[in-house]
């Protein structure tokens, strides 16, 4: 959030900067004096005249008439220009007052059509979970409204049910999964994500039915993780120690060597592996 803000107002800043320096630049002055450039050129102008005297090119008579018209001309362009005319009214809309404006309207204008074509719920990040949110109940609510009037989806209703148990709602979610069995009975993911919702219900406990969705959800896929977890928390609860420790050994070979998810599973295991061996102890 406190990047893009600064990002954008860098932005704005460089924009601002581009449209008003133009307005603010003074004019650069005219260092060319018109007087001494008209001199110049009259004096090149009498020099050529001498030559054209000196070379006989041009007589006396022609000489002098045209270096008089020369010099005529030359005290018309060099004489003092007329007093400048009174200086108008300053126009309300100078460059400064210009700048001022485009200085404050632009963040304004860029502010206001990012809050109303923009997202600004994505700046925060409470109010982007929020919508998030908001739009994940809606979808749901939507998903439900469905399958009420076409209820013969088990499909749907199994992604229902693990949308519901995410949510919290863990009844509802029990009942969708009941009109999903058709839909769940080759999908370890499904089984697996039944069995806790069941296990969850029933205080953690896996006697019953959790523990029967987890053995189909191994006989569909014997290396599923999820299930092999479960089913080693089944037989501990049941005091199968040895049977928990065949199961999570199993499954720490499947994990990463290293990651929490082995670090967990060796703990798991090295518990199971102690609890056994107590038990055999006369």
């Amino acid at each position: 959030m406190t990047l893009f803000i600064a990002l954008a107002a860098a932005l704005t800043v460089l924009i601002i900067v581009w449209m008003v320096w133009p307005l603010l630049r003074p004019t650069p002055l005219n260092n060319v004096s018109s007087l001494r450039l008209n001199a110049a050129i009259y004096r090149e102008q009498l020099d050529a005249l001498e030559r054209d005297l000196a070379n006989g090119t041009m007589t006396p008579a022609d000489y002098e008439a045209t270096r008089d018209e020369l010099q005529l001309r030359l005290l018309d362009d060099t004489a003092e220009p007329d007093a400048p005319a009174a200086p108008t009214a300053t126009p309300f809309w100078s460059a400064r007052r210009t700048s001022a404006l485009l200085a404050l309207v632009l963040p304004l204008g860029a502010a206001g059509m990012y809050h109303f074509l923009g997202n600004p719920a994505a700046l925060s990040p409470a109010l982007a979970q929020a919508a998030a949110q908001e739009q994940v109940i809606q979808m749901v609510e939507s998903l439900a409204a469905k399958l009420q009037a076409n209820p013969d989806n088990p499909k749907g209703w199994a992604m229902l049910a693990r949308s519901y148990k995410v949510m919290g709602r863990l009844d509802e979610a029990a009942q969708a999964y009941a009109k999903a069995s058709e839909a769940i009975q080759n999908h370890p993911d499904f089984l697996v994500d039944y069995a806790e919702l069941l296990a969850l219900r029933a205080g953690n406990r896996m006697e019953g039915q959790p523990q029967e969705l987890v053995r189909q959800a191994l006989s569909v896929d014997p290396e599923h993780p999820s299930a092999l977890m479960m089913s080693g928390v089944a037989a501990y609860q049941q005091g199968d120690f040895d049977r928990a420790a065949a199961d999570w050994e199993k499954l720490l070979g499947l994990l990463e060597p290293g990651s929490e998810d082995a670090k967990v599973t060796q703990e798991y295991l090295e518990d199971a592996r102690l609890q056994a061996s107590k038990a055999k102890k006369p």
